[in-house]
């Protein structure tokens, strides 16, 4: 309880000392220079397309954050997932656009400073960042980091950005996916229609699927417990950090949403090739919960 009470008074001061900096900070860009820190999700990982010979097939155009919608995407009749990359350029027009993927499959908090210099080097002017996954997704509950690791990852990342994004960007912090609703649909899962997703689990057991520390039959409710506990604290951390930044850079924008934990997938939303990662559909879901409850909100289009 005591921790608690500490943390909730380090982010009210920082909001409040937010609410007085934003008066001084400098003009918001436009968010035309797309930037998306991330994982596996970010890459949309069999979202809609499967290879059986390649278990981690990205599928960039049904991105939430990075997808989009041409010619051979209608043609091929690739999901619309209306993404941020496509409401940026629905809202502020073509000009001066650019889209760039940072995230990478099985990233996880140690490579945020990585990808977040390449933010930098892109000078991006908007920067979603959804990343922590596989730091909950671990093989063995001793492989999670520790909360003083996670946010030394994280702010050694943010430090980056603040230094050498363009004043005026804006980084968007989205929290980890409720991991723990994920696997509560398991019974309504299967792989390719024919197998059963808990079997598929089960591999968890030999490493050869992720997630062991959530998903290994071997676990007790207890056991998974433990490990949205670490789910929910890295989220803590987030958003301690995110109201701390945008508190202290008068240059940037920082902004926080849970509303990728609070969300609840339904088994649509969910890969029908690994059982885990989000559908097309469910991207879609997650761009237009992230852009409604974003810094660019008020752009409907």
């Amino acid at each position: 309880m005591q921790v608690r009470v500490v943390m909730v008074g380090v982010m009210t001061s920082a909001l409040l000392s937010g609410a007085a900096l934003a008066q001084n900070k400098d003009p918001r860009l436009k968010p035309n220079r797309l930037s998306s820190v991330g994982d596996s999700i970010t890459e949309a990982i069999n979202a809609e397309e499967y290879n059986l010979f390649n278990p981690i097939n990205p599928n960039h155009w049904a991105s939430y954050a990075n997808g989009y919608h041409g010619f051979w995407e209608w043609l091929l009749g690739r999901t619309d997932v209306r993404s941020h990359n496509q409401r940026i350029t629905a809202n502020f027009g073509s000009k001066s656009r650019a889209n760039y993927m940072e995230g990478v499959s099985g990233a996880d908090s140690y490579d945020l400073s990585p990808q977040m210099q390449q933010s930098v080097s892109h000078q991006a002017t908007y920067v979603p960042v959804l990343m922590g996954h596989n730091d909950v997704c671990q093989n063995g509950f001793s492989d999670i980091p520790t909360d003083a690791e996670f946010e030394a990852n994280v702010r050694a990342g943010l430090d980056r950005l603040r230094a050498g994004l363009p004043n005026g960007a804006t980084v968007y912090v989205q929290a980890i996916v409720d991991i723990y609703k994920l696997y509560q649909l398991g019974d309504q899962l299967q792989s390719l229609g024919l197998i059963d997703c808990p079997t598929i689990w089960a591999a968890t057991l030999l490493n050869i699927y992720p997630c062991g520390t959530m998903l290994s039959p071997t676990n007790s409710e207890a056991d998974r417990q433990f490990t949205r506990g670490r789910n929910i604290a890295f989220n803590n951390i987030l958003q301690a950090l995110v109201a701390e930044y945008n508190a202290n850079d008068s240059h940037h924008y920082y902004e926080f949403t849970d509303a990728t934990f609070q969300y609840q997938f339904t088994p649509s939303q969910v890969s029908g090739f690994d059982c885990f990662h989000p559908s097309a559909s469910g991207q879609r879901e997650l761009s237009r919960v992230t852009w409604q409850t974003g810094p660019f909100s008020s752009y409907t289009k």
